[in-house]
């Protein structure tokens, strides 16, 4: 005998099978269940260990994966943004290393219409941190004037 089994929300153990199974399902708003899964790896972060790191890892690239084929950009887009602007105080980047990695980026224009992002935008967005941090370092290696001026005196 064959039991259909219905699922209401994302679980633990496999997170991005039962997001992809509650969108096949089209019981839940597309919106709760991206809302769900988000907040099951906000739950995975908090543990900061590698091993949930990995088991974030396909959670992001099946919310991506879903949106895209859903057509609705926002809510990844949203996520996604919203994690990187969090990554330095939650001390983080380890994890967004991985994300870079595996070029888990925002959606864009040429993937989902309504997105707002153009696909120069979505590969800056990985990037631009490590741009910062070359320009930074570059500013504190050239002491150099400041060096000089400290002999003059």
């Amino acid at each position: 005998m064959f039991t259909c089994v219905f699922l209401y929300q994302v679980g633990s153990v496999d997170p991005a099978r039962d997001f992809r199974t509650l969108i096949r399902q089209k019981s839940l708003p597309f919106g709760e269940v991206c809302q769900q899964l988000t907040g099951r790896i906000e739950q995975l972060l908090g543990n900061k260990n590698m091993n949930y790191y990995i088991k974030c890892i396909p959670c992001i690239q099946t919310f991506r994966e879903q949106s895209v084929q859903v057509g609705n950009a926002d809510h990844y887009n949203s996520y996604i943004q919203s994690l990187k602007t969090s990554i330095p105080v939650r001390g983080l980047q380890e994890f967004w290393d991985m994300l870079v990695q595996d070029a888990l980026t925002l959606i864009n224009k040429d993937e989902v219409d309504g997105s707002r992002f153009s696909s120069h935008d979505a590969k800056q967005f990985l990037t631009a941190e490590e741009k910062k941090e070359e320009v930074v370092a570059a500013v504190v290696d050239d002491t150099g004037d400041v060096d000089d001026l400290l002999d003059m005196m």
